[in-house]
């Protein structure tokens, strides 16, 4: 039998795995590098080209392009953790009431975590809520709210968000 020769063969190299790339799939995800502090230089790197995705909400995205303040973006997201009632946030959800059988009552449980939100929601001005409700509860973009035609509507639509989140601040605090 003859020996055969065969050359070496390099590959690409193969991109990070970022998970399915279906339009579903990257709806609302950021795609960024995953970057380390180097000890000598003091600056980000990324030696090994990782990329990594995150999953951003509206109100994180506004926040990051300077269109909300610190203070707005922390109370829109205490105001969704309120309405979603996440137990890990919500301090009223380590109180357990148990009925005279001994069983939790779980209904009871989830009326006490939306007591919060229900708090919030009252403090919220009445011309604020169609675009808190459209924003921060159920996670949209201020060009998808109903009657949006131009951007003067836009801006008319993020003042209300911002103004709407002040003085939320301002009655929560």
């Amino acid at each position: 039998m003859m020996a055969v020769k065969v050359a070496q063969v390099t590959l690409a190299k193969a991109p990070w795995d970022l998970g399915p790339l279906t339009p579903a799939q990257i709806a609302g995800k950021r795609i960024e590098e995953v970057t380390e502090i180097d000890e000598k230089t003091g600056k980000r790197v990324n030696p090994n080209g990782v990329m990594r995705t995150r999953r951003e909400t509206w109100i994180g995205r506004y926040h990051r392009q300077g269109k909300l303040s610190d203070e707005q973006a922390n109370i829109a997201a205490e105001l969704f953790e309120a309405s979603a009632g996440n137990p890990a946030r919500d301090p009223l959800a380590a109180l357990v009431r148990v009925d005279a059988s001994g069983e939790r009552d779980r209904e009871a449980e989830r009326v006490d975590r939306r007591r919060k939100f229900f708090a919030m929601w009252e403090e919220v001005p009445a011309f604020a809520r169609p675009v808190i409700q459209h924003v921060v509860l159920d996670d949209r973009s201020l060009r998808s709210m109903p009657g949006r035609v131009d951007s003067r509507s836009e801006a008319r639509q993020l003042d209300r968000l911002q103004r709407g989140l002040e003085a939320l601040c301002e009655a929560w605090r």
